[in-house]
């Protein structure tokens, strides 16, 4: 595989310069070079203005969220889960986005986890076929208890893996945030050998402190070719919180991926 990776930008973090207008953002990361943006709520942005950015500077928005932090175990959120998966969905219709983001709440300490799993799976095969039928994806992502999301029921890449391959549609596809493998303690190379096939998308952060690429202790030049032998084509989302300017935090990983 040649050529460098490809980027997206999550530009409710990056290109704040802008000003607070998520229009503009998309317009100053086109300016920069990056055409594949990603928000994450959708209900309370001015889509029009997002619209008419990304058609403006042909760039593409790359995911937007499922909105609401349900607890998937629980059944009595399966029908507003639902709710929200058809909204993200023609909402991403709407902005000729193919991903919506969602993970699985978190879990209850009184029901015994594989019992769980199974509700939870239940849930996503029904928002999948949702997904499915407005062409788009649903991308569980595998989100980190030790520091950001505790009580999260799927905080590990492997069971979002088998939750994605229990429900086997083509309406639901793995989010495989780095940043939140890295601090379960995981190796990136071993949870994804074999299962590329079921990897949407893959997001970063440095670890600690979920700043820009070497704002931390991870070796991004190890990690991004991890994920190029592997065989992901990306873009590489980059949703970390900025601790400089937008172009200065951009150059690390910019010259990582030119030199894959």
């Amino acid at each position: 595989m040649s050529g460098p990776l490809p980027l997206s930008v999550n530009v409710e973090l990056l290109f704040r310069e802008a000003g607070d207008d998520l229009g503009e953002r998309i317009r100053a990361a086109a300016d920069h070079g990056i055409t594949a943006v990603e928000i994450w709520s959708h209900s309370d942005k001015d889509l029009d203005s997002i619209h008419k950015a990304l058609e403006a500077t042909g760039s593409s928005l790359h995911t937007l969220l499922v909105e609401g932090r349900l607890t998937l175990a629980d059944v009595s959120t399966h029908e507003r889960f639902l709710e929200h998966v058809r909204a993200a969905a023609e909402t991403a219709v709407r902005l000729g986005c193919s991903r919506i983001v969602t993970g699985s709440g978190v879990g209850l300490p009184y029901m015994k986890r594989a019992v769980q799993h199974g509700i939870v799976v239940d849930a996503l095969r029904a928002g999948a076929e949702i997904a499915a039928e407005h062409g788009v994806t649903i991308l569980l992502e595998n989100l980190n208890t030790r520091v950001d999301h505790p009580g999260t029921l799927f905080d590990t890449t492997a069971e979002c893996l088998a939750a994605v391959r229990e429900v086997g549609s083509p309406g639901l596809a793995l989010l495989y945030d780095v940043y939140h493998s890295l601090q379960m303690g995981e190796a990136p190379e071993q949870e994804l050998a074999g299962a590329l096939d079921l990897v949407s998308h893959v997001q970063i952060a440095d670890v600690p402190g979920r700043g820009e690429p070497g704002t931390g202790t991870v070796d991004w030049r190890r990690q991004l070719s991890a994920l190029r032998q592997l065989g992901y084509p990306g873009p590489i989302g980059l949703e970390y919180m900025p601790t400089m300017e937008t172009a200065a935090g951009l150059r690390v990983v910019e010259d990582i991926v030119r030199a894959l």
